[in-house]
């Protein structure tokens, strides 16, 4: 089963695939929705993704799986080559982005804003 965000009771919650969690060398996160700020789709999840990598996987042009950290915050990426993707970004908490990889992006970013909003976060 591949990496997918999920809405589960008031949380965001970013179910990572057995391998990627080997990659990233990290567990499922989970962010609050009352923390989120938005939720698009990029063309090029790959350029969405900056920062210094630690820990993870990164293979130039090719993939980028794990924590990237900057001065603005840590984002969580599951990104395999220039496909689209989706980003949440988040304020507060110790993740401010995440970034997966979906052939689909357009249509999830767009069901995932839109379940949000139903709940009333």
């Amino acid at each position: 089963m591949p990496t997918r965000l999920l809405i589960d009771d008031d949380h965001l919650v970013v179910r990572l695939s057995w391998r990627d969690r080997i990659f990233a060398m990290s567990r499922d996160a989970r962010i609050p929705l009352s923390q989120i700020e938005t939720i698009d789709s990029v063309d090029n999840g790959f350029a969405a993704v900056a920062g210094v990598r630690a820990p993870g996987l990164g293979v130039p042009a090719a993939r980028k799986i794990g924590r990237w950290r900057q001065r603005t915050g840590t984002t969580l990426a599951v990104v395999r080559g220039r496909g689209p993707a989706i980003v949440v970004t988040a304020r507060g908490g110790s993740l401010r982005s995440i970034v997966v990889s979906d052939p689909q992006a357009i249509r999830r970013a767009a069901e995932l804003s839109e379940h949000l909003e139903q709940v009333g976060r």
